[in-house]
């Protein structure tokens, strides 16, 4: 039977060839994900959602925490930040108990410094003026003046900084115009988090939706595999995105650089390129295919050689090949550029994983 498989079936807590197969919703489906393998069996029921009955509950969602559920799972099937989560329900990563009633939504806002956006700072040039200014990042006159309240329109300053949080509503991050010739409004910084080590800060900015998304996997992972090392980020795009060499993408915060776990439970400091024999491809498959099933990635970068060693894992939990043709390029010849993890050279030591552009974000491609 298969572990970590999602296959679309009936609303129902199913049993089959000893295998306990439960309900996840993703993408407006109702899939079904067995135990992973390696992982220990228990018994769960299926989620149920609740609605507070209290009249100062009403926009309140509970669910009860079945058997293997994380966090990091939870997060990406109610598409919520684990760090609302945690705020929502006074808990730290793992705490998510069989049985538990836990919140996954609510009116009630979590901040943390490291999911506020970040504000476009635009230096004030000679010639400027307030309109041209507000015409050249899409915004308005008025909006400026809010966000800078000490400003006086009618005498700008030579040097004075200027916060713009543009073209996002209310502040939101925004991946704008294509991946290799973009930028990225209001960037959120992809700090060190549970189950990552970041290794620059000032080149991990993305937007909420691929920070978020990043951070619900790797928990998940951390969650299920406890021994398991931090994985290890490169780059993503600067503060405001736009050129970043050497790269020819990771323009408009929807590129993430993220090493592989090394088997043994290696901690790494940096990228180190992988053998056969140095890839957790257990890990790293659950980690990529958590990532992909929730509809938001476009394509994966790993060298040949390497997806070999995950596609005979999945073949090894029962997948077939027909269902792996649209996820992998493996086994056709590496020159086809198919299936969602392809061949690109370089990507020996680290995955480079291209989310899709989501509904905020402007002139995307």
């Amino acid at each position: 039977m298969h572990a970590n498989r999602a296959i679309t079936r009936p609303m129902t807590t199913m049993w089959q060839n000893n295998t306990k197969w439960l309900p996840l919703s993703l993408l407006g489906c109702i899939c079904l994900f067995a135990l992973p393998a390696g992982a220990e069996e228990d018994g769960g029921d299926d989620t149920s959602k609740e609605t507070a009955s209290s009249s100062s509950d009403d926009d309140i969602e509970r669910i009860e925490v079945t058997s293997r559920e994380t966090l990091g799972s939870i997060a990406l099937r109610e598409r919520v930040s684990v760090s609302k989560l945690e705020g929502w329900n006074d808990l730290e990563l793992g705490e998510a108990r069989e049985g538990m009633k836990l919140i996954v939504k609510s009116d009630e806002k979590v901040e943390s410094d490291h999911d506020k956006p970040l504000p476009v700072v635009h230096v004030i040039q000679k010639g400027d003026t307030l309109s041209e200014i507000a015409g050249r990042y899409h915004v308005s006159a008025r909006q400026i003046q809010q966000w800078n309240p000490d400003l006086d329109p009618r005498y700008l300053q030579l040097g004075d900084r200027l916060k713009l949080y543009v073209p996002g509503r209310d502040g939101e991050s925004v991946s704008w115009g294509q991946a290799s010739n973009g930028r990225l409004y209001n960037g959120v910084p992809l700090r060190r988090a549970e189950g990552f080590e970041i290794v620059n800060v000032a080149e991990a900015y993305g937007t909420q939706r691929v920070v978020d998304l990043l951070k619900a996997a790797a928990a998940d992972v951390q969650a299920r595999w406890p021994r398991s090392p931090d994985l290890i980020v490169g780059d993503l795009s600067h503060k405001q995105g736009g050129p970043m060499p050497p790269h020819k993408s990771h323009e408009s915060g929807r590129d993430a650089d993220v090493g592989f776990y090394h088997r043994g439970n290696v901690q790494l400091e940096r990228f180190r390129e992988m053998t056969p024999e140095t890839f957790d491809a257990r890990k790293n498959w659950h980690f990529l295919k958590t990532l992909i099933d929730t509809g938001e990635i476009e394509y994966i970068f790993v060298i040949y050689e390497l997806q070999k060693q995950l596609y005979e894992y999945a073949r090894s939990i029962g997948y077939t090949q027909s269902e792996l043709k649209d996820l992998m390029q493996y086994p056709r010849p590496r020159y086809q550029s198919k299936g969602i993890i392809r061949h690109v050279g370089g990507h020996d030591d680290h995955s480079h994983i291209r989310f899709k552009c989501g509904p905020d974000d402007r002139r995307c491609q």
